[in-house]
């Protein structure tokens, strides 16, 4: 029992020694160029590739626990947003989704709601928006508000959110 303990402890202390030594990036601190496995300097590393150092439990896809592994603390600390689906899992086209810059990002309304509505009514007032600085719903309150009931609800705001990316859509082509 204790030999099997002594192999798990040590099994265990191998794989933490090589993440450790893997997030320190290259010997010599990466300069030269692209060798060492990571992107050159300047460019994003590939989704594919995090997706693959991150997904310990090769399900091809990176949960919450897998994500505090990550040694910058950028996956583990943007998981929520990144989750675009919000099933608990980055997979890989949400993850490539986070790494583009040049495609708007989407806006979920669920989760807007969940941040921004105080009083958990399912509708915003102009009071909850301006509390946590919304400004493209401050900006836009009143065109929202289509009905006109001062309450943006989740319709007007997928309305909003869905004319909104087709003009970013429009001004990246």
């Amino acid at each position: 029992m204790k030999k099997r303990h002594i192999k798990l402890t040590i099994t265990i202390f191998s794989m933490l020694l090589g993440l450790a030594t893997f997030a320190q990036g290259p010997l010599g601190g990466g300069r030269g160029g692209s060798q060492g496995g990571g992107p050159p300097k300047g460019e994003k590393p590939d989704a594919s590739e995090i997706l693959k150092l991150l997904d310990t439990n090769n399900d091809d896809k990176i949960d919450k626990e897998e994500a505090s592994k990550d040694k910058r603390g950028k996956i583990s600390e943007d998981f929520d947003s990144i989750d675009a689906n919000e099933d608990g899992f980055i997979d890989l086209e949400e993850l490539e989704a986070s790494l583009d810059s040049s495609k708007p990002k989407k806006v979920s309304v669920k989760k807007l709601l969940k941040e921004v509505d105080q009083d958990e009514d399912g509708q915003l007032n102009e009071l909850e928006v301006a509390a946590k600085d919304k400004r493209d719903l401050m900006d836009n309150f009143s065109e929202i508000d289509v009905n006109e009931d001062s309450q943006l609800d989740a319709e007007e705001l997928k309305a909003f959110y869905s004319k909104t990316d087709k003009k970013k859509r429009k001004n990246k082509d």
